[in-house]
């Protein structure tokens, strides 16, 4: 079966695009739409879209979303390659393969240095488009409270809450937020908005990470604007406002267990002692809230995942691989850094779908 690929603006095929995205994944909204394909506070997004050359309907799409890196004090562009979308019937490598080759063929068209990938089920379609694969992200869980886990071993409740009482203990005594104390210098802050604060806090301490920067504008679009999920904020401060430290999070997500987790999206932080004072009060936090477990999705340094394990945090193996693709026009852009999984940090802000 032959398939066709035509770069267009995403809201040129606006309707068709909406019901290939809610056929394959769930998403039926357009205000979801415009919010993803057209309100991207980095600039204009690019949109390819694979046709039946028979019949021509439009049976996949892939995107590049604008972004804006720093590194070493050095802003940036870059892509973001998006989820490959394609219809079941048509999952052979062939559409998907030529979708992401008209992706890269674009690329000596723009300003990105690079751009990077983020897939669950398509390594291969990026390896086979000569992307080079960096690593893989880490999923981390903390259990707060073990009485879900009974349920099925106590049917008597006392005897439930008794032994999750004894392993509560133990797995707060085992992480470190027991030994870490909010100091009476610092304030934690439940309702502070996003502001200018934020990006200075980026600037000042991103220096050696590859990251998407986090400016107002962007973390107010993913965090505020984003219509189907209800964000909060953390944030560490000092007695002047100075912001040390931030966690976006959510509440109330269903883990594999039926557990209620809270859900770390974003974070950021001026050193360690300040990831560790925000890691203790979250965490005391979710436990007042009552809260079973965090959760969260991350990759980048490994000194961030020592410290999770100590903060009682277990990882899980994640499915999602990060890629990275040089344009070929910045053939002179030093990719070792890039190349470093210890350099990076990636978040939940940007895995979108």
């Amino acid at each position: 079966m032959g398939y066709s690929i035509t770069q267009t603006q995403p809201s040129d095929d606006q309707e068709e695009l909406i019901s290939l995205i809610n056929r394959n994944f769930d998403k039926n909204d357009s205000q979801w739409f415009n919010w993803s394909h057209r309100q991207n506070p980095f600039g204009e997004n690019y949109c390819w879209l694979a046709r039946e050359e028979a019949a021509g309907k439009l049976i996949g799409s892939t995107g590049l979303l604008s972004r804006r890196m720093n590194y070493d004090g050095e802003p940036f562009n870059v892509g973001q390659a998006e989820a490959i979308n394609i219809d079941p019937e048509h999952r052979s490598a062939q559409a998907a393969i030529k979708l992401q080759r008209a992706l890269v063929s674009h690329l000596p068209e723009t300003d990105f240095k690079f751009v990077y990938g983020m897939t669950e089920t398509a390594a291969a379609v990026f390896q086979r488009c000569r992307y080079k694969k960096i690593g893989t992200f880490q999923h981390w869980v903390k259990p707060l409270r073990s009485e879900y886990k009974f349920k099925e071993k106590f049917s008597n409740p006392i005897l439930r809450r008794g032994a999750a009482a004894c392993v509560d203990l133990g797995l707060r005594l085992y992480s470190l937020e027991s030994r870490t104390f909010l100091s009476h210098r610092l304030k934690t802050n439940f309702d502070a908005p996003f502001d200018e604060r934020f990006h200075q806090l980026f600037k000042e301490y991103s220096h050696n990470l590859v990251m998407v920067e986090r400016t107002r504008e962007f973390l107010e679009w993913r965090f505020c604007q984003e219509p189907t999920s209800r964000f909060q904020i953390m944030t560490l401060e000092n007695r002047d406002q100075k912001l040390l430290g931030y966690l976006v999070y959510v509440l109330g997500e269903t883990g594999r267990n039926g557990d209620h987790a809270a859900g770390i999206q974003d974070f950021f932080y001026r050193d360690q002692a300040a990831l560790k004072q925000m890691l203790a009060a979250f965490s005391q936090h979710c436990r007042q809230i009552g809260m079973d477990t965090i959760v969260m999705n991350y990759f980048g340094r490994k000194e961030i995942g020592d410290l999770l394990s100590r903060f009682g945090f277990f990882e899980r193996k994640s499915p999602i691989q990060v890629f990275v693709h040089q344009n070929p026009q910045f053939s002179d852009f030093q990719l070792d850094t890039v190349l470093d999984a210890d350099h990076w940090h990636l978040t939940n802000a940007e895995l979108l779908s």
